[in-house]
């Protein structure tokens, strides 16, 4: 009798947390980023080399009418606040992603193999990250590609940019 109350109690538990809504237990891809972590930067990715970008999360959606197309993002990083237009949800690339031209994101994390992913949640989070452009494939068959300024770039360290029409703020609007 004891036992089978003891497996009435945890069915209820189990079928009580699986009614709760998946976004409570933040999911992260193999870079350690949760699915509403945003890349940031103050500026624009024009003709640079590369931008430093920053994890961040929303607080405030860009609007077109409201916000001027900026919005509010916290760091991950330091817990600074500030609006910006420059902001960019990604995700792990795919091959076909990686074509000459495209703008992607890595960690900033250097070896004698080329820039390496984050290895922990802990760097992945507080480490620095960069974006730029990709200029070289022709090592993609070593698992390498090139991005602008000669950085050879390990294929499981890179991120694209998914297009902000896809993307769907927190406010919906």
């Amino acid at each position: 009798m004891k036992n089978r109350n003891v497996f009435r109690v945890m069915a209820i538990v189990a079928f009580c947390l699986s009614m709760l809504p998946t976004g409570l237990f933040a999911e992260e891809d193999d870079h350690y980023i949760q699915p509403d972590d945003f890349f940031v930067s103050r500026e624009e990715y024009n003709d640079q080399t590369y931008i430093n970008v920053y994890i961040a999360k929303e607080m405030t959606p860009a609007s077109a009418t409201k916000t001027k197309g900026e919005g509010e993002f916290l760091q991950v990083t330091d817990g600074k606040k500030y609006w910006t237009k420059n902001f960019y949800m990604t995700r792990l690339a795919t091959d076909k992603d990686l074509k000459l031209g495209v703008k992607v994101i890595m960690f900033d994390m250097g070896t004698e193999d080329g820039y390496r992913a984050p290895e922990s949640k802990e760097e992945a989070r507080t480490g620095s990250w960069f974006m730029a452009k990709i200029t070289d494939t022709s090592d993609l068959f070593k698992g390498i590609i090139t991005v602008s300024g000669g950085y050879k770039i390990q294929k499981n360290n890179i991120r694209v940019i998914v297009p902000k029409a896809t993307v769907t703020p927190k406010g919906g609007k």
